[in-house]
């Protein structure tokens, strides 16, 4: 339509919504400042005193420079450019002829234009300011007067044809505004409203989606834990008819190795949140397990916990829980004898500041010839590995037993 095409004048789709009304009501009001002029120059038939061809030469252009301004997306600018202008001629117009002759009626319409083009995403002593400058014009128009303005030959025959013609051209130009903002403003609302309605289809459809990824994640890990639970069924067969004690024991580990990362997938599978785990009560449960796992052959041992409750990604909970499974594996193995005396092993972890603290501690003999056990030991190896793949700093020391202490970083 071109009507549309006018009124739209250097708007396009990605103008934002308040300020593609704003744009779209000074392009009108531009418009009507024209028709206006073209409409007042009939009164030249009607009256017999000069016209005021320097009041309207400068409404012809400031309106003209307001479009360009919008034309060329300087659409604040063409507000401001726009009030100062108006209030600017309104002003002139009102000293060119007496008050009989009804020129201040003009005001109107630009009040109601001036509020119409409040955009709440802009400060609100924008609004003010525009206001101000209306009223302050209003108001000089009735206290200040500049004779050498003033068009002398008026009759008093011409203003009361004057104010017939302003009585008539504000009201046409109030009621048109008045139904073509009024327009403007539901069409936009029904846009805003359909663009909504789609937005809200949209998130329902990626609400759908994410629910369905969720569920096919959590068959996954389920899938996961059922695979790895029966690799762990199938190593404790194999662990009862192993040929000697030392291939049992060498298949308990490995079971166990394998038992400590189901049982992280097992708790991702109970969980709402499928990308972390409690790693508080996942140590705790490992733990348990790998006691019953070596309670044939040991004395009967204690775990002491310090563990703070932090969430980990799956990503550093499996490299945590296999560590975690080779360091009490290690003291299970070799830290006890059966002259020890209340065989405990220690797990600590504790967040200070942005890094984790993890400690498994024992007190029962200690490392022999820590150096060389790191080239022999398979388990102390994989920690160190481990270790590498989440950034973090392994120490292994003597302290009341076997020490094996790790730092990284919680991100």
């Amino acid at each position: 339509m071109l009507f549309d095409r006018f009124i739209n004048l250097g708007i396009d789709s990605q103008t934002e919504f308040y300020l593609r009304r704003e744009a779209k009501i000074i392009n009108l009001f531009s418009y009507l400042c024209l028709a206006g002029l073209f409409v007042g120059i009939s009164t030249n038939f009607f009256i017999s005193g000069d016209y005021a061809l320097s009041s309207v030469t400068f409404l012809t252009i400031a309106s003209l420079l307001c479009l360009l301004l919008n034309y060329k997306h300087y659409y604040n600018l063409a507000t401001y450019f726009f009030v100062i202008s108006i209030n600017l001629e309104l002003f002139i117009l009102c000293q060119q002829y007496i008050h009989t002759a009804g020129c201040y009626l003009y005001y109107f319409p630009v009040i109601f234009c001036i509020v119409s083009i409040h955009n709440p995403k802009l400060p609100k002593s924008r609004t003010i300011i525009f206001l101000f400058i209306t009223l302050l014009s209003f108001i000089l128009i009735w206290f200040v007067n500049i004779p050498s303005l003033r068009i002398a030959n008026i009759t008093k025959n011409d203003n009361a044809i004057l104010l017939i013609y302003n009585s008539f051209l504000s009201f046409i130009i109030t009621i048109v505004l008045v139904y073509i903002i009024v327009k403007l403003i539901n069409k936009q609302t029904k846009e805003s409203d359909e663009l909504l309605q789609k937005e809200q289809e949209a998130q329902q459809k990626n609400t759908q989606a994410l629910k369905e990824k969720e569920v096919l994640l959590a068959e996954i890990q389920h899938r996961v834990k059922n695979n790895l639970a029966i690799i762990t069924g199938l190593l404790s067969l194999q662990s009862e008819k192993a040929p000697c004690e030392e291939s049992k024991q060498l298949m308990i580990e490995s079971r166990n190795r394998v038992m400590s990362i189901s049982m992280v997938h097992d708790r991702l599978y109970r969980k709402s949140d499928l990308s972390k785990i409690d790693l508080k009560l996942y140590i705790s449960e490992l733990s348990k397990e790998l006691i019953k796992s070596f309670s044939k052959n040991s004395l009967p041992i204690q775990i002491q916990e310090d563990i703070e409750a932090l969430e980990f990604e799956l990503t550093k909970a499996v490299p945590i829980g296999l560590i975690v499974n080779e360091a009490i594996t290690n003291s299970l193995k070799h830290a006890f004898t059966d002259a020890s005396v209340s065989p405990t092993i220690y797990i600590k972890l504790r967040l200070v500041f942005d890094k984790i603290h993890l400690c498994i501690a024992d007190n029962g003999k200690g490392f022999q010839n820590i150096e060389n056990k790191l080239d022999t030991s398979l388990g102390l190896s994989l920690i160190e590995s481990l270790a590498d793949q989440i950034d973090a700093t392994v120490s292994f020391r003597n302290e009341i037993g076997a020490c094996v202490s790790l730092v990284f970083h919680i991100n």
